[in-house]
This record gives structure tokens, C-alpha cells and sequence, in this order.
């Protein structure tokens, strides 16, 4: 065969499987929605008749006998045909394991747990990395889910207990103006001193509701300033030593690390009293509170000890959401300061975490529990220990 001749034959049979091509391409393109197995065939189909159609072009240019041609076209289609079974069968396979993603994603939108590529089965590495990418979406979707069920119990919960809190001092402010209005009260100015008391009550509340909200939508606006923690724990304690002493309960401060830090002194100091007056309200006069200022290298630790009767383990994971009240077993009595709905701790963890810290609790090795906030010292190199407040 001269040169002109194969660079002919080479030529044809390359029109012949782009025309083959092409017709397959706009085949494929009519049955776009057609299920996996019609695409795998057609394409199969196509490079037979691409093959055949070659085989044809050569045959004439070599000027074979007609009996090399039936053979050499019985052994394409032969092989091509054995192609196509072969092309149906592993299709079939392709699209079984589509079927599986499909269901996979019903079930992902039905809410019906998402088996992984080991519990169906399914072998084709694709596939296999797909449907584990989608029962891994699934568990962080049900988890997701359950995080937004149990903040939305927590928020009925919540305004439950609001409601509540609001509706018993404005019940008794009522009660006592409508004494006042009607000139039957006792006491006018045990009356009116009463009502200023409920009014503050309310106004704390009010004041915590909109602490949680902006914690939660994470507008906190944080004034920082170079700020001595020892000293703002100090100035907290003196503001609830009064309440303490009301109760009988001894309440001190230990100063071992100081260190000045760049916080919010008005909102770091409000989680600061959270945690001491929690404290407070939590221990049996007799019994005492201290806290602990200890800073490191990276970060300050304020810890509140108390001398209740610990933290249960059905309680851990509660202590911090908003509105929870602990059981009257860690409630040996009432402290004014600490009257509300729940939201101290909650408030407290906020502001910690606002300021990169948080505020963690435990229960200590004897008897009584640890609260700790921390907060990053950003920096700022611990001071000698000063003396006991």
C-alpha cells in the first residue's frame, strides 16, 4: 500500500467515526433525560460502528477478497457486540449505584437516615465517596435539626418562665397602688418602698432579656480598656459583700496572678457578679464563697468556689442556658440580688466568650462547685500577687 493510499484510508475512516461520533453526540443530546444505561450503550454502539465503518474503508483500499471482508466484519461485530453486552452489564451496575445516591437524597430530603457506602454495599470508589459525603450531611443536618428543637423548647421555656417573673411584681405593684389609690394601705411609705423594690426587680429582667438578646445575635458592643481583673473582682465582691453577709455567707478574694487586660470592665465585672452572686445564692450561711484570680501567660482565670452542695450530672449540660433555674437543692435560699429568671450564667458565659474567653463549671474535689471564666490576656504580662481583698 503506498503512502497515498494509507494517509486515504487513514482520512476516511477518520470522517466515517466523526460522523459516527457526531450522530451519537446529537443522539445523546435528543435523550438527554434517558436513564445512565442508554448513554453507556449508545456510546458503546458508536465505537463499533466507528470500528466497522473502518474496517470497511481499509478493505476496499487493500482491494481484499470479499471473503477477507465477511471476516473481517464477522470478527468487528462479533467483538463489537460482545463490547456492548459488556457495556450493558457493567451500565447496568453504574446504574444501580445511581439509584442509590438518588434514594440516598430522597432520604436526605425526607428526613430518613442516609445508610453510608458500607452498609449498601455499593463498590464504585465515585459512588462509594458521594453517598459517605451525604450520610455525613445527613448527621450534621439531624444534629443541626436537633440543636434548633431544643433552642426553640428552650425559648418557650424561657418565655414561660418571663412571664411569670413579670406578671408577680406587676401583680403586687397593682395590688399596692390600687391600696395606695384607695387610701386603705397601712403603711404609705412601706408600700411605696415595696413598689420601688418591685419596679427595680422588673428592670433588672427587663435589662437581662435584652443582655441575652444581643449576646445572641451577637451585637455585644464591647468598650475595651486596659483593665486590672484583680481589682475589677475586688470592686464586684465589695458590691455584693452586703448581700453575703445578709446571708451569712463569708465571701473573700484571693489575688495570687494579677494581670491588666484589654476588656470591657462594665460587662466583664456584670459576669464577674453573675457568677459571684450564683455563688452566693447557692451556699448555706455559715459556709463561704472565694474567689480566685490566677494569671498565666496566655490567659486570666477567674474562679468562683462555692460551698453549696455541688453541680448534679443530669444538670452539667443546663447550667448555661437561658432561663434555667437549678433545682431547690442548689437553691438553699432566696438572695435579692440574684432574683430573675435564670439568665445569669447565661449572661456570664456570653460576655466571656464576646471577649474571647469562656466560662466553664465543675465540681470542686471536697464539697461545692468551681465556676471559672478565662479570658485571653492578649499579651499582657502577670503582676505579683497582691494582698487579699
Amino acid at each position: 500500500m503506498s503512502g497515498q493510499t494509507l494517509l486515504l484510508v487513514v482520512a476516511s475512516s477518520a470522517a466515517i467515526a466523526a460522523v459516527v461520533g457526531l450522530a451519537a453526540w446529537i443522539l445523546l443530546r435528543l435523550v438527554t433525560r434517558a436513564p445512565i444505561l442508554v448513554h453507556l450503550v449508545t456510546v458503546a454502539a458508536a465505537a463499533v460502528s466507528a470500528v466497522v465503518g473502518g474496517i470497511l474503508v481499509a478493505s476496499n483500499a487493500m482491494y481484499l477478497s470479499e471473503a477477507d471482508v465477511q471476516l473481517a466484519l464477522a470478527i468487528a461485530l462479533s467483538s463489537g457486540a460482545v463490547a456492548i453486552l459488556v457495556a450493558v452489564l457493567l451500565g447496568g451496575r453504574v446504574a444501580r449505584a445511581a439509584g442509590v445516591l438518588r434514594r440516598a437524597a430522597a432520604d436526605l430530603g425526607a428526613g430518613v437516615p442516609v445508610r453510608t457506602a458500607a452498609e449498601t454495599g455499593l463498590a464504585i470508589g465515585e459512588f462509594r465517596a458521594v453517598l459517605d459525603e451525604l450520610a455525613a450531611s445527613d448527621a450534621r443536618l439531624r444534629a443541626a435539626r436537633s440543636e434548633i428543637e431544643r433552642q426553640e423548647k428552650a425559648r418557650q421555656d424561657l418565655v414561660v418562665r418571663i412571664t411569670h417573673d413579670l406578671r408577680v411584681p406587676l401583680a403586687g405593684i397593682r395590688a399596692q397602688a390600687e391600696a395606695l389609690q384607695d387610701g386603705v394601705a397601712p403603711d404609705p411609705d412601706r408600700f411605696l418602698t415595696r413598689i420601688v423594690g418591685q419596679v427595680d426587680r422588673v428592670d433588672r429582667l427587663v435589662d437581662d432579656l435584652f443582655a441575652v438578646s444581643r449576646l445572641d445575635a451577637g451585637a455585644l458592643a464591647l468598650r475595651l480598656e486596659p483593665t486590672s481583673l484583680g481589682d475589677l473582682a475586688s470592686d464586684v465582691v465589695a458590691d455584693v459583700r452586703a448581700v453575703a453577709d445578709a446571708a451569712g455567707v463569708e465571701l473573700t478574694v484571693e489575688i495570687r496572678r494579677d494581670a491588666v487586660v484589654e476588656v470591657d470592665p462594665l460587662q466583664l465585672g456584670r459576669a464577674i457578679a453573675n457568677l459571684v452572686a450564683n455563688a452566693v445564692q447557692h451556699t448555706p450561711g455559715g459556709s463561704g464563697v472565694r474567689v480566685v484570680i490566677d494569671a498565666g501567660r496566655a490567659r486570666v482565670r477567674i474562679a468562683v468556689h462555692d460551698g453549696g452542695p455541688g453541680i448534679r450530672d443530669e444538670d452539667a449540660e443546663l447550667l448555661f442556658e437561658a432561663g434555667w433555674r437549678g433545682t431547690e437543692a442548689r437553691s438553699p435560699h432566696a438572695v435579692d440580688i440574684t432574683a430573675g429568671a435564670g439568665l445569669g450564667l447565661a449572661i456570664a458565659r456570653g460576655i466571656a466568650r464576646a471577649h474571647g474567653g469562656d466560662v466553664t463549671a465543675a465540681n470542686a474535689g471536697g464539697s461545692g462547685a468551681i465556676f471559672a471564666l478565662e479570658v485571653p490576656t492578649a499579651g499582657a504580662s502577670p503582676e505579683p500577687a497582691v494582698d487579699n481583698a
